[in-house]
């Protein structure tokens, strides 16, 4: 089967609690940040959580995110994702079929549960994540995923993926068997990624150029330094730098731009990177050049902010595409 994009990464369920940041702050947490905790650890927090709240349960994972926002557009889309044999792996494979997303790992662990990322969200739409890994970080490689990535236009991943030993290594083995026609696209996902696993990061940089980078500030600066814009055009063709309420800077067909984000009131910034890189690369599939599909990227990141959920529902999504204009 032909696909536009197939995606590598996490596999989780988003289980989400709104609080104050006196509360992140009592769980040890740091604050705006991913953090890796134990299944004991996420089960302790959410039980204070559950005092006040009611959670908010989500398939999520950033690369899934991504897909279920492209998918939602028309591009065509596969997913390699690692699964538990429980009922929270059965509900996350039914998400992707309802999303349009064609799971192509059919392996489903029986000894790790389906990984879980216990979300915080504070009044100022700031995001602090707790994450179980579980299964997710278990990937059982298989050869048939190297067909399945050479059957597309797109191979996108995020830096997540790194953060494990055995989903390191397979997609290590599914870079080196890739075709130089298939683009590399990928998002950092957090500055503890690059501060953590530098070594993997640095690797997969070794492996193929990148097509497509997605980051922030932060995370740029991390992985190159003050001097990203110079830096980053070493190690990729395109990438687009966000920095929150200020514009953004891309760099496409050796030209840097700026982008500013659409003014909105955010009540959430839970998968607005997400949903920027998914419909992102949605239009690059369309024939749009990069600095135009940001501008669509930008757009549906500015609706997504002022929902309390990191993905939008399949109506939603069309009104995306029917609601936008360039200006």
């Amino acid at each position: 089967m032909k696909f536009d994009i197939v995606g590598v990464g996490n596999a989780l369920v988003d289980e989400t609690y709104y609080v104050t940041k006196d509360f992140v702050d009592s769980t040890g947490l740091p604050f705006n940040h991913f953090h890796p905790v134990t299944h004991e650890q996420q089960e302790a927090i959410i039980s204070s959580a559950q005092k006040d709240n009611t959670a908010e349960i989500m398939c999520g994972g950033s690369t899934t995110n991504s897909l279920a926002a492209a998918s939602n557009y028309g591009s065509v889309c596969g997913h390699i994702c690692q699964l538990g044999d429980d009922a929270m792996g059965k509900v996350y494979e039914n998400d992707l079929n309802d999303n349009g997303i064609i799971s192509l790992n059919k392996f489903q662990h029986s000894n790790f549960k389906t990984g879980r990322c216990l979300v915080l969200i504070t009044p100022n739409s700031e995001r602090t994540m707790g994450t179980y890994l579980g299964a997710s970080e278990q990937l059982k490689f298989d050869p048939v995923f190297i067909d399945h990535v050479n059957n597309s236009k797109i191979i996108f991943s995020e830096g997540y993926q790194l953060t494990s030993a055995e989903n390191f290594e397979a997609f290590v083995a599914i870079l080196e068997s890739i075709k130089p026609e298939v683009k590399f696209a990928f998002s950092l996902s957090d500055p503890f990624v690059i501060e953590n696993f530098r070594d993997r990061v640095e690797k997969i940089l070794q492996l193929k150029v990148i097509d497509y980078l997605f980051c922030n500030l932060e995370e740029a600066k991390s992985l190159v330094g003050d001097n990203f814009e110079s830096d980053l055009k070493q190690i990729t063709n395109n990438f687009v730098v966000t920095n929150g309420s200020k514009p953004s800077t891309i760099y496409s067909d050796g030209q840097f731009k700026k982008l500013s984000p659409l003014e909105v009131k955010a009540i959430d910034s839970n998968g607005a990177g997400d949903i920027f890189a998914g419909s992102t690369l949605h239009k690059v599939i369309k024939g749009e050049s990069f600095f135009h599909a940001c501008e669509f990227g930008n757009y549906a990141s500015s609706i997504i902010v002022q929902e309390k959920s990191p993905r939008l529902s399949k109506a939603k999504y069309t009104e995306i595409v029917t609601n936008f204009k360039r200006d």
